[in-house]
């Protein structure tokens, strides 16, 4: 059935997050313009991290799932402090499963070899929104 032995996709941290930034700017790392390879292995990061699992040393030197969460938060909008991003756990956590919920999406379009479009535009609103509604107190419509 539909199987992937881990072994054989290669690695997806920090490095070669950082290349692929270098050579075709942050909407590389959008869900819809990574390669099977790394989409697979975000996938997979994103699963350990939102399981409080922590990263195994022999996978290579980080993962790339919490830098590109930070990277995609920080364009939609976070707020900063200075040069350092200013984000909550729970806004982080939110973040993070908004980002596999769209990257497992994406992984199903293609086996599926369907076009429901863009899923990178789709992820940067639902960021975007959620970065908005943090920033914003919460406003009751009863008063009080």
């Amino acid at each position: 059935m539909l199987r992937v032995d881990k072994a054989t996709l290669g690695k997806f941290g920090e490095p070669e997050l950082a290349s692929l930034i270098g050579l075709r700017g942050w909407q590389s790392v959008l869900p819809d313009a990574l390669d099977d390879q790394q989409l697979l292995l975000v996938s997979d990061q994103l699963r350990d991290l939102l399981a409080g699992q922590g990263w195994d040393d022999t996978r290579g030197p980080g993962s790339a799932a919490l830098p590109i969460s930070l990277l995609l938060l920080s364009k939609a909008g976070a707020m900063r402090s200075g040069k350092n991003l200013d984000v909550a756990m729970d806004t982080l956590h939110e973040a993070m499963t908004l980002l596999s919920v769209t990257v497992d999406r994406e992984i199903v379009s293609r086996m599926l070899h369907r076009q429901d479009g863009s899923t990178g535009a789709g992820l940067m609103q639902g960021l975007g929104l959620l970065v908005q509604n943090v920033s914003e107190p919460f406003k009751s419509p009863c008063p009080a």
